[in-house]
């Protein structure tokens, strides 16, 4: 799969487009691989536009492309599957039992349609809940063919995804969604693994899920720690392999602080709680806390910073070394004028080279608040430089920021290159259209925004208002 994005096809593409989610899509990919069924271009590759196709079974992130593209696309797919063949080892996660059916094909897709498609297509698709009995027969099958065209040695090993759903089509809360989904797949691989010795399973879903939330955990609760993955990582080599590396060294840097009371850590608790339910009186009653919770302190200074205490919160957060207390540190001397000050502060942050992107938005908003481009362009640098994978998400930053100041040709440079990507986000789009429209651009900007309506009820306003005043403009 490596091997994969070194084909001029895939060249700027992420990693994460051939990622698979669902068990019938994980089959349909090995069935099209070994013969078992034969790939349709006809009904699988649907034109959007003016020579802009999609791979119905490629996830939904990828921009359209020219045919000619998208085919390569698709034999590189296969090519790189069938490179099974002259494997020891297949490493298998199961991501999501709630997949979209193709009436037309009589194939579940890996990812949901592009709103677009279901526009075109209204009939052509259905929302599906796999079963159990569903999800094990596409795995079995799956499974099936790769033991049948494979080394005689061939192992598998198989990991259930941590990651949750974020949402859900269905008709009820996406936490208990989630909970049927995890639970079956997790018992579709202890069947599997149960009945077949040439398959273990690996407890990734288990390590993440059952740790500690601040070590677990990105900030929004759904994405991995990083070095949460690196621990899985070498817990799995070393459960595999035999090897000895100090694994367990990243997990006591990370559970060193994690050394406060239950009570303390449920006081957080009802904290997050109380920032959402915006229970001002809670932290009122609570606020000496701080001074002894490092947990309810982190919650404390947010709630300071939502209620607009900005200096109370910077009082608490400045002597605060862990980064989400810097990162609000820097945002309180923002808000309270001092963003030269804040610059210094959030600049170290960003040297670390940590992962996230807070501290770079941060730094971001510091040259904002100053109101120079230079120190924007000083930011974008940084950033790219640091983070190269976050190229993308730093010229649309950027590139949003320059527009806010008027300069529209400086922040056209950037957006353009962000929206060209295949990953890039609906705002981004946006963003670049709506620059486009300022420099009266108006040709290039509806061709941007044609078959964009947006994924939230502003994104879709906004959306409207650009398409009615392109239109003004043009007629």
């Amino acid at each position: 799969m490596r091997d994969l994005f070194k084909r001029p096809e895939f060249a700027e593409l992420p990693s994460q487009i051939v990622n698979n989610f669902g068990t019938p899509s994980i089959y349909n990919e090995f069935a099209w691989a070994f013969g078992e069924k034969t790939y349709d271009e006809d009904t699988n590759i649907v034109q959007l536009g003016t020579d802009k196709h999609i791979d119905l079974h490629m996830v939904n992130s990828i921009r359209p492309a020219p045919l000619e593209t998208v085919r390569r696309r698709r034999k590189g797919l296969i090519d790189a599957t069938r490179t099974l063949a002259d494997c020891r080892v297949m490493i298998m996660t199961l991501g999501l039992v709630e997949l979209w059916w193709d009436e037309e094909t009589q194939n579940y897709l890996n990812t949901g349609p592009l709103p677009t498609v279901l526009e075109k297509f209204p009939e052509r698709f259905r929302l599906h809940v796999l079963s159990f009995e569903e999800c094990y027969s596409y795995l079995r099958r799956a499974l099936d063919i790769a033991f049948e065209n494979s080394r005689d040695d061939l192992s598998v090993i198989l990991t259930v995804s941590p990651v949750p759903m974020m949402a859900t089509h269905r008709k009820t809360d996406v936490i208990t969604a989630n909970s049927y989904s995890k639970s079956v797949l997790r018992a579709v691989a202890e069947q599997l693994v149960a009945e077949d010795r040439r398959i273990s399973y690996f407890p990734s879903f288990e390590t993440v899920s059952l740790s500690h939330r601040n070590f677990a955990w990105t900030d929004d609760l759904v994405h991995v720690n990083t070095d949460m993955i690196a621990l899985n990582v070498e817990r799995m080599v070393n459960a595999f392999t035999g090897s000895k590396t100090q694994a367990s060294a990243i997990l006591r840097e990370h559970t060193a602080d994690n050394t406060e009371s239950p009570e303390a850590l449920m006081l957080a608790e009802r904290a997050r709680e109380a920032r959402a339910s915006g229970d001002f009186i809670f932290f009122d009653n609570n606020s000496d806390a701080a001074k002894t919770s490092t947990a309810f302190a982190l919650e404390y200074v947010k709630y300071l910073y939502e209620a607009q205490r900005y200096q109370e919160a910077l009082d608490i957060a400045i002597n605060d070394k862990r980064p989400e207390m810097q990162i609000l540190a820097a945002r309180s001397l923002i808000a309270t004028g001092n963003p030269r000050r804040a610059r210094d502060l959030i600049r170290p942050l960003c040297e670390d080279g940590l992962k996230e992107t807070d501290q770079w938005r941060v730094y971001t908003e510091t040259a904002i608040a100053m109101r120079s481009a230079p120190a924007l362009l000083q930011v974008e640098k940084e950033w790219i430089k640091s983070q190269p994978r976050q190229r993308g998400l730093a010229q649309a930053t950027i590139g949003r920021a320059l527009s806010g100041m008027g300069l529209y040709d400086k922040a056209l440079d950037r957006l353009a290159a962000a929206a060209a990507l295949p990953d890039r986000s609906i705002a981004t789009v946006i963003d670049c259209a709506t620059c486009l429209y300022k420099l009266e651009k108006y040709e290039e900007a509806r061709e941007m925004i044609n078959g964009v309506h947006g994924h939230t009820d502003w994104q879709i306003r906004r959306v409207k208002r650009l398409k009615r005043h392109v239109d003004d403009a043009l007629s």
